[in-house]
């Protein structure tokens, strides 16, 4: 039976760029200082200025080769018709999408009747969300669960509350949240890493770990704890319920999320992105999965058989990288993971890889760690956690050489390069020293995500890693698994953390909104793109098209339902001026003209 692709009516949440809050900045961009941190000048501004129009030279100068971007920049958009539900009958078209849903980060489709399932979400998920979840599993014939983070810590949903609110004192502007969470998570002792910081750069740590105003001590305890009782208290909760047969939860990280279930990670399938009414509202349930997996299998058939990389974007990111055959090979028996392409040898490497066809399961061939010697810049705005100012990380030989802005994110990066053995050490199962190889090229593939307009005003962004044909590119020598056990992380690792107190996962992220990447063939002196200004090359390829049109008009199929506004780029601006040096205030007020209805570029 033909299955039509459901096109709702929405109406407007709300739109338009607000440019009061930016119509203060400063004439004139200011550069980085390379060596010790400044009283002088106002570091949470500190960035890299940057012509969008010098692209072209700037690829020349990295010795780009291939053909790079050949269409203009698309203009700016954002679903007008994304509306708020007033009710659990609002949710139900898109929950009964996304029970059905088998693709992408939050595959909850991947279930059969009769089957029991857990879903595992945080305090403040909505309720008329997780309603109209589990009313849509009731109607497929599938038991759920909808466990809440509090429940399985065993304490009450207002503790939580209480010290998650004295910990929201970080705004869209403070991209230091990206390294104080993900590198400093990492570290067997942060505890000593952390006074290591604060004697380097005490402003720049307390920038950082503020002290947060909790009720108190016992307050205190409960924050510091609270993710490791989750953790403990779920697995408590899967010893005595044995009957559950699948587990979703969080919204990213599903290699380590896997591993915080322990004996049960077998168990775990998926994220769980329906937190808040955004997604579920929108057309990314509903987006048809096998065309979605086309997508996917278009973008990665040729990796096998290339031999250079190169990309570059409007901010100014160059990288170019020479790709072996044996590296290629192993690259594309790693590359997949759903909804999240590796897009980088290094990250396809050291673990035993997804498999394509019988996803969430492993292959049974492990790929040990490679290192690329990748060279150029990565330049960007925004990281997972925040924004920050525009930041260049310069590589050469597949590390950073060196980093220029980036207000104090930029800051600590440049102070992390100096952390006792980062230069130095050998990572377990690696050849080559160092910590800061570049390791990540995470790369999104449904074109129906958007940037989520609530997350910016409570100073995060982690739903942008998710807009098709974004890059989140990320730093770091990490092993997701070890060649012992399937799926297992390397005993070695624990050891040599400890002796070493250095990260052992990578750490860092920069996403690039608006890429061109592009692949030459090995022997046939052939470039093909696979992604061009933000577009997925495979939306365009003719048998996705006849795909998708099973579904509907193919051009309402694939069309992108969000494009970025960047200033100087596709919509009208200085970049610097009105850009670069605090993304974070033109975010919000991207945020606030969404709420309010005033945005410039709403389409359908």
């Amino acid at each position: 039976m033909k299955r039509e692709f459901r096109v709702r009516p929405y109406h407007a949440l709300a739109a338009g760029i607000l440019a009061a809050c930016i119509a203060n900045a400063p004439a004139s961009a200011q550069q980085a200082p390379a060596a010790a941190p400044s009283q002088t000048v106002d570091r949470p501004h500190i960035f890299a200025p940057w012509s969008p129009d010098k692209l072209a030279e700037r690829r020349k100068e990295f010795g780009l080769i291939g053909p790079g971007p050949s269409k203009p920049y698309p203009a700016p958009r954002f679903p007008a018709s994304l509306k708020a539900p007033n009710s659990v009958e609002d949710m139900m078209p898109g929950a009964r999408a996304a029970v059905a849903q088998t693709s992408g980060r939050s595959p909850i489709g991947l279930v059969k009747r009769g089957e029991k399932v857990l879903i595992v979400v945080p305090y403040d998920a909505n309720t008329f969300v997780q309603d109209a979840i589990a009313r849509a599993f009731k109607e497929r014939g599938v038991t759920v669960t909808i466990l809440y983070e509090y429940e399985a810590a065993g304490v009450t949903k207002d503790a939580v509350a209480s010290f998650s609110k004295a910990k929201q004192v970080f705004t869209a502007s403070d991209g230091q949240q990206e390294p104080a969470e993900w590198f400093f998570r990492s570290l067997p002792d942060p505890d000593k890493t952390k006074v290591w910081l604060k004697d380097k750069d005490p402003e720049l740590s307390k920038a950082m770990f503020p002290d947060f105003k909790f009720k108190d001590e016992k307050e205190s305890e409960l924050s510091r704890n609270y993710n490791r009782m989750v953790r403990a208290g779920l697995v408590k909760y899967l010893d005595d319920h044995p009957e559950i047969d699948k587990v979703f939860w969080r919204t990213g990280g599903r290699t380590r999320t896997r591993t915080y279930l322990n004996q049960y990670s077998r168990k775990f399938v998926g994220n769980y992105t329906y937190n808040s009414h955004f997604d579920l509202m929108s057309h990314v349930p509903d987006f048809p999965s096998d065309v979605w997996r086309l997508i996917e299998t278009k973008t990665i058939e040729s990796l096998a058989y290339v031999d250079r990389i190169e990309a570059s974007d409007p901010e100014g990111l160059v990288i170019a990288a020479d790709i072996s055959a044996p590296i290629s090979g192993q690259w594309a028996k790693g590359v997949y993971q759903q909804g999240h392409l590796y897009m980088y040898p290094n990250q396809s490497s050291g673990r035993w890889p997804y498999s394509l066809v019988n996803y969430p399961n492993f292959e049974t061939e492990y790929l040990p760690p490679v290192q690329v010697e990748a060279r150029g810049i990565i330049a960007s705005t925004n990281n997972h956690l925040s924004t920050h100012p525009r930041m260049e990380i310069e590589l050469a030989g597949g590390k950073i050489k060196e980093v220029r802005g980036g207000g104090l994110y930029g800051e600590f990066m440049r102070l992390a390069l100096t952390y006792p053995g980062m230069q130095t050490l050998t990572w377990p199962l690696y050849q080559k020293p160092g910590y800061f190889w570049l390791y990540e090229a995470g790369t999104a593939t449904n074109p129906k995500y958007f940037k989520h307009p609530d997350e910016l005003l409570e100073g995060r962004n982690s739903s942008e890693r998710n807009v098709g044909g974004v890059i989140h590119w990320s730093f770091g020598t990490e092993s997701q698994h070890g060649p012992e056990d399937v799926g297992k992380v390397t005993p070695l690792r624990k050891g040599f953390g400890e002796q070493n107190n250095v990260p052992l996962e990578h750490c860092c992220h920069n996403h690039t909104l608006m890429v061109t990447y592009q692949v030459r063939i090995r022997e046939l002196d052939q470039w093909l793109t696979l992604i061009e200004n933000g577009r997925l090359a495979a939306l365009d390829d003719p048998q996705v098209r006849a795909l998708a049109s099973r579904y509907g008009d193919p051009d309402e199929v694939l069309k992108q339902d969000y494009v970025p506004p960047l200033p100087g780029i596709n919509v009208p601006g200085d970049y610097n001026k009105d850009y670069a040096r605090d993304p974070g205030a033109y975010w919000v007020a991207w945020s606030k003209s969404i709420k309010d209805g005033t945005y410039k570029y709403f389409k359908d």
